[in-house]
C-alpha cells in the first residue's frame, strides 16, 4: 500500500529555483506547487512506508540548502469527484 504525504516548505526566496530543481530530482516527489501564504512550496511525496518517508527526509530532503522549515502531513484518505 502506498502512502501519500504533503510537505509544506518555507524556503529562502533566493534558493527557490534550486529547491524546486532538487525536488524534481527526487523520484518519490510527484508534484511541487508554489504557494502564497505561510509556506512557499508544497511537495507531494508518494512512498511505500513511513520508514521510506523518514529515509527520504534524512538522505534527500533535509540536506537541501535553502529550506528553512518543513511541515509534513500524511494523507489519510483522498476524496475525488
Amino acid at each position: 500500500m502506498t502512502i501519500k504525504a504533503l510537505i509544506f516548505c518555507k524556503v529562502h526566496h533566493k534558493a527557490m529555483k534550486k529547491v524546486i530543481d532538487e525536488f524534481n530530482d527526487i523520484p518519490e516527489i510527484k508534484k511541487v506547487f508554489s504557494l502564497t501564504g505561510d509556506y512557499d512550496l508544497l511537495a507531494e511525496i508518494v512512498i511505500e512506508s513511513t520508514d521510506e518517508l523518514y529515509n527520504s527526509f534524512v538522505k534527500k530532503i533535509d540536506p537541501i540548502d535553502g529550506i528553512i522549515k518543513t511541515n509534513t502531513h500524511i494523507v489519510m484518505k483522498e476524496f475525488s469527484r
